[in-house]
């Protein structure tokens, strides 16, 4: 069995583990810590006992309505992909038109270096 320091708004707290799990119980715990430090930062320092409550019932409300959470997400990255899109589509357009032009450009060189080829010929 594993063992773990948790440290939670500047208290340590000992839990026992599965043996490999300790790594994921660190994690879980620095996240936890956040939280309770995103509520003593809002309310004050009111008590562990209520930030820990806090952040519980917040975390839990979260998790309660992930469909939302990823919803928000997916819009919010659909928005992203759309803007880089048109520009990546605006950007292409604009390199296509420079081409044309310079295409046009060239073919209006070649055409007055013929003609004047075409008059220092005598045949």
């Amino acid at each position: 069995m594993g063992k773990v320091s948790l440290n939670i708004n500047g208290r340590a707290y000992g839990l026992g583990c599965e043996t490999g799990e300790e790594e994921r119980l660190m994690r879980l715990g620095q996240k936890l810590d956040e939280r309770v430090a995103q509520m003593a930062n809002q309310f004050g320092q009111i008590g562990d006992l209520r930030l820990l409550v806090m952040a519980g019932i917040t975390l839990l409300d979260e998790m309660e309505d992930p469909v939302s959470s990823v919803e928000a997400q997916v819009k919010k990255r659909l928005n992203t992909l759309e803007t880089e899109t048109e520009a990546a589509t605006e950007a292409r357009e604009r390199t296509e038109v420079e081409a044309v032009e310079s295409l046009m450009s060239a073919a209006q060189r070649i055409e007055r270096l013929a003609e004047r080829l075409s008059e220092a010929d005598p045949r």
